[in-house]
């Protein structure tokens, strides 16, 4: 059922907006949402918090800013692999999404300045993370960050339950680790069925 409109922008900016949106929004956006996640327990320090905003709002904004007109301009016919698009009269009405893409480019382009500068100087002088900075049920934040080797060194923690059942009953606090036995609420296993 596609086939029309496949015919019909293949080989324009729609097909690069639409392999940005893939590539970039959905994996490299998913890097740094993981960096982030994961760098307590790699490195035993946060990451400024203020700064992880502004990169990721900088970062959002400026990567639809740059890649959503393709969408548009792609429509309009404008071809992908090309020096000078203004050489073709029916492309120059569309000069104007050039711009603001360029200019998105080098936004998303320096809010990368700013993940560097915040891993780099968290990496230094980040407040010492908590052992569980997150809250996470999994039994990886019991161990220290970052981890010794063998992860746990000599003793292994004790898992009372799955890793996934959010807002135990059997717990005061809205979450309860596996790794932490039931101490109020319901009996141990309570919630399960």
């Amino acid at each position: 059922a596609s086939t029309p409109v496949d015919i019909y922008i293949q080989d324009t900016y729609f097909i690069v907006a639409h392999i940005h949106y893939v590539v970039f929004g959905g994996s490299i956006m998913g890097a740094f949402a993981a960096i982030y996640y994961w760098f307590p327990k790699m490195f035993g320090r946060l990451t400024n918090n203020a700064l992880g905003h502004i990169h990721f709002w900088l970062t959002i904004v400026a990567f639809n800013v740059t890649f959503f007109p393709m969408h548009i301009i792609g429509v309009g016919g404008q071809m992908r692999r090309i020096y000078n698009p203004m050489q073709y009269e029916f492309l120059q009405h569309q000069q104007h999404w050039n711009v603001i893409m360029t200019v998105g480019a080098l936004v998303l382009g320096f809010s990368q300045i700013i993940f560097a500068i915040n891993f780099i100087w968290s990496l230094v002088a980040g407040k010492k993370a908590p052992l569980n900075p997150w809250n996470a049920n999994t039994l990886e934040w019991s161990a220290p960050s970052p981890p010794p080797h063998l992860n746990w060194g000599p003793r292994i923690p004790t898992v009372y339950r799955g890793p996934y059942e959010y807002s135990s009953p059997e717990s005061k606090d809205d979450f309860l680790p596996q790794w932490q036995p039931a101490t109020s609420g319901a009996p141990a296993g309570a919630s399960r069925h």
